[in-house]
């Protein structure tokens, strides 16, 4: 296992992959000036709808449809070309977690302690099924079950068709981390430090690993490997055996996604980090001033994430920002078609020419966790 020192020292060399303009890290400058490039959302905007509250659910674009959450306690569905609104449904609560879809049913939890399965055509509710406390864990589904988290401690199995609980795991704190499913096997973290490797059948224990501070990241799997943000540290994990490839210390509240062999992943200290996924060598890392609760997505070798106060573009290989946008929030954006759609805290949901044809790719996307696009099928 390797352990690599901090990830803010900003003391590190370029790797033999990227050569870098400028070293990055905490205090210094990026030295990538000449290439920021900032605007006002006008020049960009596709589209931009207000709701009554922040947005810091990640928006799920399924046929041509944008699925989010506000903080109105409203779940939406706009058309993705024009942000006209399709139907709106309400819930009891502030609605932090990001939907999924899956054969035609929209699946999202809210602060209400409730998760809600809503037809994607018309909003209509299907069922509801109650947690003891607020969900804001974003629901993933495979084979037909709903696997979720609650601030009631529980991760639960769900069946996607009834809403009745298949089976719950208690692990003692918060859980707002939202599962992966990878190999019949179930991948969380909670509060109480511990990452859970749980049958999906069954909800029995493969293996957990315990860290020293709480999980609220939700992992990636990518080549056999559970990448995971703690509160002190990020980590490599052997998804079969629960061993530790690597560690790097870091704040992360993000969840990496992983693409083309490098993790992204966004730090509490305002930096987004490049990272090899083999050994957890650093590439790059690029600097915003701001705290980073968004997690990052990669489409057309760039990737995108959102600040407290912007919005990033940025040089996949190099760390070179490619523009940003004061658009500022914890939201997580997904882009398609060269359309790039994330949530602010300004309670504005944003459609965004993002400078790419391609849509968004990587672990997070191809897994169907915490905002993605594309239908996930229940087979």
């Amino acid at each position: 296992m390797a352990y690599h020192e901090p990830l803010g020292d900003g003391t590190y060399r370029p790797s033999r992959r990227t050569l870098l303009k400028s070293v990055v890290g905490v205090g210094l400058a990026t030295g990538v000036a000449a290439s920021w490039a900032s605007a006002q959302p006008g020049d960009r905007q596709r589209w931009a709808v207000d709701t009554d509250n922040a947005v810091a659910s990640s928006p799920t674009v399924v046929d041509e449809t944008v699925f989010v959450g506000s903080g109105d306690g409203n779940i939406y569905a706009l058309d993705a070309a024009t942000g006209d609104t399709q139907w709106t449904a309400e819930t009891g609560g502030y609605v932090y977690a990001s939907p999924t879809v899956a054969d035609g049913t929209v699946f999202i939890g809210s602060d209400d302690g409730s998760l809600y399965a809503l037809d994607a055509a018309t909003g209509d509710q299907q069922w509801t099924f109650d947690t003891g406390d607020s969900v804001g864990s974003s629901p993933t589904v495979v084979d037909g079950t709903v696997f979720v988290g609650s601030n009631d401690a529980s991760i639960y199995a769900v069946d996607a068709a009834t809403g009745d609980q298949q089976w719950a795991v208690d692990t003692g704190d918060h859980v707002t981390s939202s599962p992966t499913v990878v190999d019949e096997t179930v991948f969380v973290g909670s509060d109480d430090g511990t990452l859970y490797a749980l049958a999906a059948a069954t909800g029995d224990s493969q293996w957990t690993v315990e860290t020293d501070r709480k999980i609220e990241s939700s992992p990636t799997v990518a080549d056999g490997t559970v990448f995971v943000g703690g509160w002190e540290q990020l980590h490599a994990i052997d998804a079969a055996t629960g061993d530790e490839q690597w560690r790097v210390d870091a704040t992360v509240v993000s969840s990496p996604t992983v693409a083309d062999g490098t993790v992204f992943v966004t730090g509490a200290g305002g930096l987004l980090y490049a990272l090899s996924a083999a050994t957890g060598d650093r590439e790059w890392a690029f600097e915003t001033k701001s705290s980073l609760h968004s997690s990052p997505t990669v489409a057309d070798e760039t990737v995108f994430f959102e600040s407290l106060r912007k919005v990033y573009a940025v040089d996949a290989a190099t760390g070179a920002q490619q523009w940003s946008l004061p658009i500022g929030g914890r939201s997580s954006p997904t882009v398609v078609d060269g359309t790039l759609f994330v949530g602010s805290d300004d309670t504005h949901i944003y459609a965004l020419r993002a400078g790419v044809e391609g849509s968004s790719t990587g672990s997070r996307v191809r897994l169907g966790t915490l905002g993605h696009h594309g239908d996930r099928r229940v087979v």
